[in-house]
């Protein structure tokens, strides 16, 4: 049984408490906190730029070793995740995660910035592409820094000014 917070209260501080305790290991730079050590000093990687695991075919260097994984593939052609409808093969989790909204017909990333075109996209990359595109044909501001920084490498190319 779980213990009652105090009389009128939501006790949403004493759960405060308690994930505190369970995550002890704070980032002085920006303050998050990891229940491991070892989980703190791969973050402060973020804030130092220090990028251990390195590839052996191209050189690129990465932060976490599965960076350094998934980048291997690009040399590899490995592709171990399979769509399970149509059998098509892709490197990472989270590009078949994508493409199976092809087979679902879901486009979660809603164009908010140019209020008449009212599209959807399968992915966040998507969307920005089609934002940069339109920022030059209607004249709406391109997309938010935010958005921006969810893309992965991979979808990068899209980001560089389009010539005609």
């Amino acid at each position: 049984m779980v213990p009652a917070g105090p009389p009128g209260g939501s006790g949403r501080r004493a759960l405060a408490l308690a994930a505190e305790a369970e995550r002890p290991h704070g980032c002085e730079q920006c303050g998050k906190a990891f229940a491991q050590a070892g989980a703190l000093a791969k973050h402060r990687r973020v804030h130092t730029g220090e990028k251990p695991y390195r590839c052996p075919v191209c050189a690129k260097a990465f932060a976490l070793s599965s960076g350094l994984v998934l980048h291997k593939r690009t040399h590899t052609g490995e592709r171990p995740h399979a769509c399970p409808l149509c059998g098509k093969l892709f490197g990472r989790a989270s590009h078949l995660a994508t493409h199976r909204r092809v087979h679902t017909g879901e486009r979660p990333f809603k164009c908010l910035q140019c209020e008449k075109c009212g599209k959807n996209f399968r992915s966040s990359a998507h969307l920005v592409s089609h934002q940069l595109l339109e920022s030059d044909t209607r004249m709406i501001p391109p997309p938010t820094p935010d958005l921006l920084g969810n893309i992965k490498c991979s979808n990068k190319g899209i980001l560089s000014p389009i010539s005609f």
